[in-house]
């Protein structure tokens, strides 16, 4: 393989690690933009919050009713639209107050409050859903959804009941020194469990989301309609918004809140956009018997077993059955066979080069379920079918950049099966560490000094014809012109 080390490039960098570069820049100024708020006048201040929070219930309201609307996205779109709304509720409920009483807030805002804890707390739960279902689709019931805000509601229960029997005077915490001072008191202890509450909160989602990218690169061979890097931005947004609610708490100044609503603004705008167009990469429902995958998959295979046999008892589909342990050393066996008929699959019909090529479209020449798949490229091969499939593409486009010098980046990217050029510039550049133009004025030199072209060591051999391709773009009408 040819590799070119671009050590020169100082965007290289900036692109490998552009979003930890965003992410970064986003907690600075969440940081300054607290510090500068708190320092406004309460005149400001009222006018500014009272703008905003009317702009996220409007936003919030119109939204939630958006998504409820468009119903093919799952019960995780639901549950974000359900978010959504009891935000804009809750916000609308501190903007009639304000208007009435003057106090725009549904509880007030107080150093270590316990209302306010306790209301920050059930805002960790609702978010914690979303995630939750995105990542493990149809785990989510109302009795697990109880279970995971049973720890709120213990410890508000506990600190509540405490409160109540206690003879003597509680502690009075209004700053840090006071919350050192009286640090091992009963009710503290419970104020600060609650406090670190949405910290669990995030724990889960990160526990999940690495399951849920290798699920994704294991079933398709394009991630950009799936959207992974969303829901990675979905738990930096909470990360942010935790840490913002902290300081909000531990702050003691009202001022606090705003920039906390302005990122609330900015977070749904955001999020309602992304989960508008999201695309769950899960069957709905898949993860019903548990949050582990195994189960999940022992499960679709003797469902998707049942169905084949009723629809014909004669056709041969290996699935996982505790009754048939010999099936398991059966796919073993034949695993060089299907490994043999996959590739000359590969390299007659070239279905990578379908956008939307994936997993279960190997079910026509091979009589394997979605699991066994599965299996065969990470057993076979030691990578995911993403990886795969994109090895025969990057390949493809090298055989396209050197052969034929009439076609541009984006043409290439077309013929080799990516959806753009930027994301073709993208996995190009992970690979042989330059561009595609780069790398093909890099091979003219090579195959210039020694006055021959060079031979690449690639497995795609012919260039594509053009009847192999259903669309009918620009770029396979330049190649269809000059193939005659």
């Amino acid at each position: 393989m040819h590799k070119i080390l671009l050590s020169n490039d100082p965007f290289t960098y900036l692109r490998k690690y552009k979003r930890a570069i965003i992410y970064s820049v986003i907690l600075l100024l969440v940081a300054v933009g607290h510090h500068f708020l708190m320092q406004i006048s309460l005149e400001s201040f009222r006018y500014i919050r009272w703008s905003i929070i009317s702009m996220l219930s409007v936003l919030c309201l119109s939204g939630s009713m958006m998504l409820m609307v468009r119903r093919n996205g799952g019960r995780a779109r639901t549950l974000f639209a359900f978010v959504m709304c009891m935000v804009g509720l809750t916000n609308l409920l501190s903007l009639i107050k304000g208007l009435t009483t003057g106090y725009a807030g549904v509880v007030e805002y107080k150093y270590m409050s316990p209302p306010m804890l306790i209301y920050g707390s059930a805002y960790a739960y609702i978010f914690l859903l979303y995630p939750i279902e995105a990542f493990r689709p149809g785990w989510l019931t109302l009795r697990r959804a109880l279970f995971l805000f049973l720890p709120t509601v213990v410890f508000s229960g506990i600190y509540l009941f405490a409160v109540k029997i206690r003879v003597t005077s509680l502690p009075v915490i209004d700053n840090w020194s006071d919350l050192v001072s009286e640090f091992w008191n009963f009710t503290v202890l419970l104020r600060l469990f609650i406090l670190v509450y949405p910290v669990i909160g995030l724990l889960i989602m990160l526990r999940y989301r690495k399951n849920y990218k290798k699920w994704c690169e294991n079933n398709y061979a394009s991630l950009d309609d799936i959207d992974i890097k969303w829901l990675g931005d979905y738990i930096f947004g909470n990360l942010v918004i935790t840490l913002s609610c902290e300081i909000v708490v531990l702050s003691d100044n009202i001022h606090s809140v705003l920039m906390h609503n302005i990122i609330f603004l900015f977070f749904f705008l955001y999020g309602f956009y992304r989960v508008l167009f999201h695309k769950n990469p899960y069957p709905e429902g898949y993860f019903k018997v548990g949050m582990d995958d195994t189960k999940a998959e022992i499960m679709e295979d003797l469902e998707s077993s049942r169905i084949c046999h009723e629809k014909d008892s004669r056709r041969n589909i290996l699935s996982v059955s505790v009754n048939e342990p010999n099936k398991k050393f059966l796919f073993i066996d034949k695993l060089p066979e299907y490994k043999e008929k996959l590739e000359k699959w590969m390299q007659a019909e070239k279905p990578y080069i379908r956008k939307d090529f994936k997993l279960t479209d190997a079910m026509e020449i091979l009589p394997l379920n979605r699991s066994y798949l599965s299996r065969l490229f990470n057993e076979g091969y030691g990578e995911s079918f993403y990886q795969f499939v994109m090895r025969y593409r990057i390949a493809e486009s090298k055989h396209l950049l050197l052969t034929r010098p009439d076609l541009n980046i984006t043409c290439v990217a077309d013929l080799s099966g990516f959806s753009s050029s930027s994301v073709f510039g993208r996995a190009f550049a992970q690979e042989s560490n330059c561009s595609p133009t780069q790398w093909r004025e890099h091979e003219k030199v090579k195959a210039s000094k020694i006055h021959s072209p060079e031979k690449i060591d690639i497995f795609v051999h012919p260039v594509p014809k053009i009847g192999q391709y259903n669309e009918r773009t620009t770029c396979r009408k330049i190649a269809a012109k000059e193939s005659r």
